[in-house]
């Protein structure tokens, strides 16, 4: 999945974003991942994977689609921050959703301390993995990614 367009998007925005709100992309790290690790949340219970104690599950698909999109605004405006502009996707193997959601909470936290740039890009390539093992492709996401982006425009318009 070639995500590399997604790079300006995201930057543009959060550049806007943070004028708007008189920060700075230091200032609001952290509290980055805590909203990755949010949006990541927020899709695990959209998909309910992990609900070992639930018999019927219900599961809105274009729900947990717009989930996986915000989890995506959040890597890579992370990414981002650290001076990463593309992104070469490095196949994994799919893996337990279990895993790979405890995965990309851990690499969230490790990166909310190291900073480095190839901890941002291991978590970018493990959304992307995340993104495949949901049925997803590059036309969905890019699709989806580009009305979220609207979307937040019109928030921050709106004084959101």
């Amino acid at each position: 999945m070639n995500l590399n367009s997604l790079f300006k998007k995201q930057k543009e925005l959060d550049e806007y974003i943070y004028e708007k709100n008189n920060v700075t992309a230091k200032e609001v790290f952290e509290r980055k991942i805590v909203a990755l690790l949010v949006e990541l949340g927020e899709l695990a219970n959209e998909l309910q994977f992990f609900k070992y104690w639930k018999e019927n599950i219900n599961i809105d698909g274009q729900r947990a689609i717009e989930e996986y999109i915000d989890v995506i605004h959040f890597a890579i405006g992370l990414a981002v921050d650290l001076g990463i502009h593309e992104h070469k996707y490095s196949e994994m193997r799919p893996r337990d959703l279990n895993k790979l959601f405890i995965g990309i909470a851990n690499l969230a936290t490790v990166l909310s301390i190291s900073k480095e740039k190839e901890h941002a890009k291991l978590l970018i390539d493990n959304v992307i993995t995340l993104g495949y093992q949901l049925g997803l492709n590059e036309e969905i996401v890019l699709s989806e990614y580009n009305k979220k982006n609207e979307i937040n425009y019109e928030r921050q318009n709106s004084n959101y």
